[in-house]
């Protein structure tokens, strides 16, 4: 472990103002179960350490009538505990379990694993399907992004010097609707995924839509576009209909081979689990 020096402000102005002097030579902190290791394995060399744990604007999870704001504090195991997430967010909980274990998802935040920006990522797929907007303030004040524009690529996202993620920001579904997030590891847990597939189900005014999102076969997170057009309306696919979105599903990911697994194993899985999550929403909706 590199030696650094360890700052912790118990205001986000003076977060804000710790992380703006140092620059590039300060990291902030949240868990810290992904930094630690980087540090670790000297993948980051960071000076200083800004450990977000005492600022009271970053806890909690919270939902309003608009939707639910995820504290850049909650860790992991209090989004999947909150009522308003099983209530309103089941693909969100699932992620939540699917990862790490206990321990970890105790120190592990949900806006951590976002910020790490890593494409195995468990909770991102989740919030992708939600239309996450993620919350930013910093030297010039405060933006909201949504997080596909937000991630950018392997460990790249679009924050500059200074600037502190408070919170994710997801809005209510507008009907009834289910999720769910399927991963598949080389072991049950403690693995990180070779791929994790969400889907969400919502029957609003307009019928039946469906969101797909892909983690760890592209450079980032990816929505299934064209897969979600072909079921649109559609309550109960036939075969036929998954066949077809699983097809259009493999299309809009970019896999890579690597030590998990190899390209035409992710895209065989991709289909595989699109299928599976779309049955698992259907169901869930006709348990409702």
């Amino acid at each position: 472990m590199i030696a650094f020096e360890l700052e912790r402000p118990r205001s986000l102005q003076e977060a804000i103002s710790i992380l703006e002097k140092f620059g590039s030579r300060a990291m902030p902190k949240a868990g810290g179960t992904d930094l630690l290791m980087w540090m670790k394995d000297r993948l980051v060399t960071p000076e200083v350490v800004v450990d977000l744990s005492l600022i009271p604007d970053l806890a909690g999870v919270n939902l309003s009538k608009d939707g639910l704001r995820i504290g850049a504090m909650a860790t992991c195991t209090e989004v999947l505990e909150s009522a308003a997430v099983e209530d309103h967010f089941p693909a969100l909980r699932d992620a939540c379990l699917s990862h790490s274990d206990w321990l970890i998802r105790n120190r592990a935040t949900v806006v951590g694993n976002v910020c790490s920006a890593v494409p195995s990522g468990d909770v991102m797929p989740a919030l992708y399907c939600y239309d996450a907007t993620i919350r930013i303030v910093g030297p010039r004040g405060e933006r909201s992004i949504p997080i596909n524009k937000f991630i950018l690529g392997p460990r790249k996202k679009d924050m500059i010097a200074g600037e502190i993620v408070t919170h994710v920001f997801l809005p209510l579904p507008e009907g009834k609707s289910s999720g769910c997030y399927l991963k598949l590891g080389r072991r049950n847990a403690l693995d990180l995924a070779q791929v994790g597939v969400a889907c969400v189900a919502i029957d609003g005014k307009n019928g039946r839509e469906y969101r797909l999102a892909y983690g760890a076969v592209a450079p980032t997170p990816v929505r299934a576009l064209e897969a979600e057009k072909a079921l649109q309306g559609i309550k109960a696919p036939d075969d036929a209909i998954l066949e077809k979105v699983s097809a259009l599903a493999k299309e809009a990911v970019k896999p890579i081979s690597d030590v998990r697994a190899g390209v035409e194993y992710r895209l065989a899985m991709v289909g595989e689990l699109t299928k599976r999550a779309i049955d698992t929403c259907v169901e869930r909706l006709k348990e409702e």
